[in-house]
């Protein structure tokens, strides 16, 4: 879900394309309802390519400029869990779609809302597949601060509640929030900052053997961009460690994360 809405600010009417390639570098799991690792020598990985196109068009809506998304991801997934399981898997995972997104601007501030589904079409029998065997649907809000008129500070924040549907099995996770926020400088076409995310499990997981833990997940991290103006192109690297990770029902990866973003304006 983290691909979705990655920025609170909805860019001018146009067409965009988003490129992102990332790498989950897992050093171990979370024991269910702990901040344990699972013994033994559980080094896995997640990587992915995401293509993205963002629409905003001129229409406006409650004086806010409406736009719609799609995202497609491809992802490999390695998990070892020591000597007793390893897989790998390869494939089209679950397709985001949202047909809302409405984006309002002044010039202390960039503000935005939306909401999405995250498709069950990725494949899921086995824990390493792509997909999450379930549909996600997102409702988001965030802001940009601008700290000066020249808009070179910047603070931002951006809020998902994610709710899920069953899974093959009946079970159903509880309600997810998320909290992404940075705060950045930039120099010109060069901006650089410190990031990172937040996770909750605001409800209980319901279906056979569920308990009432609930899973948490906090982050901290770096990025760096910097955009040409004449190609209309923007090149970002930002990274994640994550610094504490606490498991509900299922067991949960903690690691650190790469990932690099590339946009282009029509």
């Amino acid at each position: 879900a983290a691909w979705a809405m990655d920025d609170p600010i909805a860019p001018p009417p146009g067409l965009y394309f988003i490129g992102y390639a990332a790498n989950y570098r897992i050093e171990g799991f979370k024991a269910p309802g702990s901040r344990d690792d699972i013994p033994g020598d559980n080094k896995s990985r997640a990587s992915g390519v995401v293509g993205r196109l963002l629409w905003m068009s001129e229409q406006k809506i409650l004086g806010a400029d409406y736009g719609a998304e799609i995202l497609v991801p491809v992802l490999q997934t390695s998990l070892n869990f020591g000597p007793y399981f390893h897989d790998q898997r390869t494939g089209l995972s679950d397709i985001y779609v949202s047909p809302l997104i409405l984006g309002w601007h002044s010039p202390r501030w960039d503000t935005v809302v939306g909401s999405g589904v995250w498709l069950d079409n990725g494949r899921k029998n086995v824990v390493a597949d792509p997909g999450v065997g379930y549909k996600r649907y997102d409702f988001s809000a965030g802001a940009n601060y601008y700290w000066d008129a020249g808009r070179s500070v910047t603070t931002s924040t951006l809020w998902r509640l994610e709710l899920s549907g069953k899974d093959a099995a009946g079970i159903r996770r509880g309600q997810q929030l998320f909290l992404d926020w940075g705060m950045n400088k930039r120099w010109g076409p060069l901006q650089a900052g410190v990031i990172g995310y937040s996770q909750w499990q605001l409800g209980n997981d319901e279906g056979a053997g569920m308990t009432d833990q609930r899973a948490s997940r906090h982050a901290l991290g770096a990025q760096i961009s910097y955009i040409w103006l004449e190609p209309k192109i923007l090149l970002k690297a930002a990274w994640y460690r994550e610094v504490s990770v606490k498991a509900g029902n299922f067991v949960l990866p903690k690691g650190d994360t790469l990932r690099i973003t590339f946009a282009k304006a029509f």
